[in-house]
C-alpha cells in the first residue's frame, strides 16, 4: 500500500472532506475537528489550517492529517480522518505509522501527542496499538485523553 502526504489541500478534496464529515452529523465533527469550527463544515473553514496534510493511497485521495502545535519538543496532532468508505482496511494504521515516522525525522520533535475522546474507541485502540499512551484525562465537557507517543 503506497501511502504517502502532500502539504495543503486542494479545493476538490476538501469539499469531500465536508462530504464525509457532515454526512456523520455534527457531534461527528466536534470530535473530530474540535468545537471551534462550525458545522455544517465548509472547504474554506478546512482550507485556512495551517499544518493540514492530504493523504493518498497511490493517486487516490483518501484522508488528512494536521501538525497543530509544536511546543516542548512535543508534536500535537490531530484532525486525522479517512474516508468512510476506506475505514477498516488498514489504511488508517498505515497512514499514522507513515505520519509519526514522517514527524520524527526532525530531530527536535521528541514526542508526538493527540487527542481523543473516551466514546471513540476505534481510535483510541489504534491509537494505543501504535504506541501512544495515555498521559492525560480531561473531563470537560467530555471526557477525553492526551495520549502522547516517544521516539
Amino acid at each position: 500500500m503506497n501511502i504517502h502526504f502532500e502539504k495543503g489541500l486542494q479545493l476538490e478534496n476538501a469539499k469531500l472532506i465536508c462530504q464525509w464529515s457532515n454526512a456523520l452529523g455534527e457531534s461527528f465533527q466536534k470530535q473530530w475537528m474540535g468545537p471551534k469550527i462550525s458545522y455544517p463544515l465548509i472547504a474554506q473553514s478546512l482550507q485556512k489550517m495551517e499544518g493540514i496534510f492530504s493523504i493518498f493511497v497511490g493517486e487516490e485521495f483518501v484522508g488528512i492529517i494536521q501538525k497543530i502545535k509544536l511546543e516542548d519538543k512535543n508534536l500535537h496532532i490531530g484532525r486525522f480522518l479517512i474516508a468512510p468508505q476506506k475505514q477498516g482496511k488498514g489504511i488508517g494504521r498505515k497512514a499514522l505509522q507513515g505520519f509519526v515516522q514522517e514527524m520524527f525525522e526532525n530531530e527536535e520533535i521528541e514526542s508526538i501527542s493527540l487527542t481523543v475522546f473516551e466514546s471513540n474507541q476505534i481510535a483510541r485502540d489504534l491509537y494505543h496499538k501504535e504506541g501512544f499512551e495515555i498521559v492525560q484525562t480531561i473531563e470537560v465537557p467530555e471526557r477525553k485523553y492526551i495520549m502522547r507517543k516517544f521516539r
